[in-house]
């Protein structure tokens, strides 16, 4: 294909850092798509293995291919990078290390040209590299309301909306001129930049649609190597759902999403907690219970706003508890009364002193606690 603008149906950008052993497989997913008008930007971000000669080898076979290169600048300044070089009428991001069903992109394309999508959403499968097999993935909590041929934005579930499908981006297509006129970017970050990103979209998205196929594969790793990654990161995971309320906030969108930013920033942040070895978990707890609580608006919310018990109790105990003391509560297994928890919340909301409130609450936790310990006493 020539190097002009004419006829690039999808843009595909590949940031690339240090994936030689996975590059290859990725490659060939792609350039043997079997939509053909396609161009594929890769970013290698200062690769120090032979991911870049792979690349050359490739483009001299694929005139298709076009590279950049930058020095390890992290994917997020990748993606944008790619965003900026991109001339295709729909953009899609695949990590190098993810391959795809040879009918991706025609499938993607179909859907969003006949449905007029801003975003259209393709059903992934995991590869679990340790074993060499395919998984079924873990549904996301509402994901019946992305249904094949039916097209939805924020009016149609706004409580929903950001639980019914993951918050990656190297499942959806995007349309272009979409992401320019909304001015769309990667937040500059180390780990969960594409959140941001999806989120965003997400909320301001007109038009919604879905592929009820399997046509990504999503390589995934030993818990012990996802556990390495977040315990070096995790601050990443409330600064970059903080810029999403903030985001949203600007937009004027923060209001009618509340309850679903709620459950997508603090669900993912109790996953990422139970992810950590001890250590982390104390200072990731620290870290929102000191500076993220308030930023992200999770305190005082009424208990039924919660989707999981779990989550809700991850933020009560946040607001009440030190790290020990919520720990202790976990191991000997103490569940919250919530029938109380929710009366205490409606009786705030009726009343003008916050301050009963607090301390009516307080009584309540303390005497759990005091509860376990004279029960530890005795035994």
């Amino acid at each position: 294909m020539a190097d002009t603008d004419i006829d690039i149906k999808v843009s595909v950008i590949i940031p690339v850092y240090n994936v030689s052993y996975y590059l290859e497989p990725a490659l060939d997913s792609v350039i043997d798509q079997t939509l053909r008008e396609i161009e594929i930007i890769c970013i290698d971000d200062g690769s120090t293995d032979s991911s870049l000669e792979i690349l050359k080898k490739y483009q001299k076979a694929d005139d298709r291919i076009r590279i950049a290169t930058e020095q390890n600048a992290g994917p997020a300044r990748a993606r944008n990078n790619g965003l900026a070089r991109a001339r295709g009428k729909y953009v899609m991001f695949l990590d190098a290390d993810d391959f795809y069903e040879l009918t991706l992109l025609e499938k993607l394309y179909n859907a969003a040209e006949d449905e007029n999508l801003d975003i259209a959403i393709a059903d992934y499968d995991n590869y679990n590299c340790r074993d060499a097999r395919f998984e079924r993935r873990i549904n996301a909590a509402h994901e019946d309301i992305l249904k094949a041929g039916r097209v939805i934005s924020r009016g149609d579930c706004p409580d929903e909306l950001f639980s019914c499908t993951t918050g990656a981006a190297w499942n959806k297509l995007f349309r272009r001129s979409f992401i320019q006129e909304k001015e769309l970017s990667f937040i500059d970050v180390r780990m969960f930049e594409d959140v941001y990103f999806t989120l965003i979209a997400m909320a301001i998205a007109d038009r919604i649609g879905y592929v009820d196929e399997r046509l990504i594969h999503h390589r995934i790793y030993p818990d012990q190597s996802r556990a390495k990654t977040f315990r070096k990161y995790y601050s990443c995971v409330p600064e970059v759902y903080a810029e999403v309320r903030e985001a949203l906030r600007r937009r004027g969108l923060y209001s009618p999403l509340s309850t679903a930013y709620l459950n997508a920033s603090a669900s993912m942040c109790y996953r990422i907690y139970n992810l950590l070895g001890m250590e982390s978990k104390h200072s990731f707890y620290d870290l929102l219970k000191s500076g993220y609580i308030d930023k992200l608006g999770w305190r005082e919310r009424a208990p039924e706003d919660f989707e999981s018990s779990e989550v809700c109790d991850f933020v009560a105990g946040l607001q009440f508890m030190s790290h020990n003391k919520y720990f202790l509560k976990r191991s000997k297994g103490a569940i919250f009364n919530y029938v109380k928890l929710r009366s205490l919340f409606r009786r705030r909301q009726s009343s003008r002193s916050f301050g009963n409130f607090f301390a009516g609450l307080g009584r309540f936790f303390k005497g759990i606690f005091n509860k376990i310990f004279r029960r530890k006493k005795k035994d």
